[in-house]
Parts: structure tokens; sequence; C-alpha cells
């Protein structure tokens, strides 16, 4: 009678170069009855681990390549009058892998590019989503130039708006900016003096190459320029002033930008 083979034992397996059997049954037909019969498939240790290897190599792959850990846009929170794009370009998140997206370095690209941006914390997650959360400055003046209105911060941002600012400066002209789009300080510097000097804001002009200029009620206009030391160049106007109206002058305009040279003219606009 034909014999069924078993499958090897347990001392079988310990031999070097243990090799796993896996058991599969084909049918023998024995006096017309069919019995199954065990066929064994050996797989080694070795294919074991070298099936094992493809399939981390391939999620390494995917990991590293798949473009759901790409970052391609932030979530936006307080940005205010700085726009979104603006805050998500500025941080140098676009297109990084998630694992070389670094929170505190974006931080630090976005204070640098934008001065208006007064805090920013900024994190990122698997697989690739970053959550951006800044404090803007509060506008300081208003600004107008040709019928658009900006509004002006601390830091010099200026940004588009529908109107002027209840209570603070209204600044009429060019916008004069530096080398990085912002606002010169030293207008900023300029108004915040008069202000504390007790000029109570509204509208004043500004004239490239010559600065802030005040209305005198008396109708002539006052140069004051720009930068430190309003308080020094209002105290020379005041007696220059005096001095017009006591004589019945009445100029077009009196420059006191340089207080230890004042000068007026009757005739030229400027």
């Amino acid at each position: 009678m034909p014999t069924i083979r078993k499958t090897r034992n347990a001392r079988d397996k310990r031999r070097k170069g243990f090799r796993q059997e896996v058991g599969i049954y084909s049918p023998l037909i024995i006096g017309g009855r069919t019995l199954p019969v065990t066929q064994t498939i050996s797989i080694s240790s070795t294919g074991v681990l070298a099936l094992f290897g493809l399939v981390l190599l391939g999620m390494i792959f995917w990991f590293a390549f798949s473009p759901r850990f790409y970052v391609t846009g932030a979530t936006i929170i307080g940005a205010g009058h700085i726009p979104a794009e603006t805050v998500f370009a500025a941080s140098g998140l676009a297109n990084r892998h998630i694992l070389l997206a670094d929170g505190r370095a974006a931080e630090r690209r976005i204070r640098e590019a934008l001065p208006s941006v007064e805090k920013v914390r900024a994190i990122c997650l698997l697989p690739a989503h970053c959550i951006i959360a800044i404090t803007p400055r509060s506008p300081a003046i208003a600004w107008e130039n040709d019928g658009t209105y900006y509004w002006v911060d601390a830091a010099g941002g200026a940004f588009p708006t529908s109107g002027p600012l209840e209570g603070r400066w209204l600044v009429r002209g060019p916008i004069p900016t530096d080398a990085r789009g912002l606002v010169d300080q030293e207008v900023l510097v300029g108004l915040e003096e008069l202000e504390q000097l007790g000029l109570v804001p509204g509208p004043i002009l500004y004239r490239p190459g010559r600065g802030l200029v005040l209305d005198d009620p008396a109708g002539w206009r006052v140069i004051v320029g720009q930068g430190a030391g309003m308080e020094h160049r209002l105290q020379v106007y005041l007696k220059v002033r005096a001095h017009l109206l006591e004589q019945g002058i009445r100029p077009r305009f009196v420059d006191v930008r340089f207080p230890d040279a004042p000068y007026y003219s009757v005739t030229n606009e400027w």
C-alpha cells in the first residue's frame, strides 16, 4: 500500500540551514478513493529577509517621493491685513518634504521678510500640514496716494485699505520707501514727534525731497521735513511766524527743515 509522506519532525527543523515548509494537498486516488497527499514547498530564512527588505525599501521610497508628504499650503491664523499667501511664501515651506519642514526656521524667515509681523508661531505635522499663527502690528497712520488708501504700521509695512484711520495721521502724497519696500522710518518718526508735541493728527502733506508739510492757519505752508528734531524746528518756526505777521509778510511757504538756516519765499511755490 502506498504510504502518505509525513511532514518533517521538530528534530529536522533544528538542522543548520532550517527551511520552513508549507503544505500543499494534492489528490491521490487509491482503490477508487481520493486521499490528500502533502507536498512541501520550502522557503529559506534568507528569502524571507530579502522579501522583508524589498517591502521596507518600497515603503522608504514611497515616504520619500510621495506628493502627500510635501508641503503645498498652510493654515494661516490671525493674518489680519497681511495676505495669507504672503505669509506662506515668506515661510519658505512651499514644496518642502515634511521631514525638512522646520517650524523654527520658518518663523525666522517670516520675521525677516515681514517686519509687520509682531509675533509668529509655526508647526508642521504629518503627513504634510503646516499651521502658522501670526500677530500683525496695528496700523499707526493712513496714507493716500492718487486716490488709493493704505494703512501703515510702525514697522513701515503699507497695506491697501478702503479709507483713513479715525484719529490718526492721513498723509497725502507719494509713498517714500526703502530698499525693502517699507515706508521710510524718518517720516514715521517725524509724525510721531509732531503728535507728541501736541499737534492733533489729521491730514498732512508729504512732498518728495522736502518731507512733511503743515498748513498754517495764516494761509501758507510750513515745511518741517522728517526725522527727529521736530520740537526745535517748530520753536524756530514760531519765531519766524511772529516776524512775518509783525511785518505783514505773507509768504508762499516757510522752510524750517534746517532750523539754523530757516527761509521763506513770497514768490516761489516751494
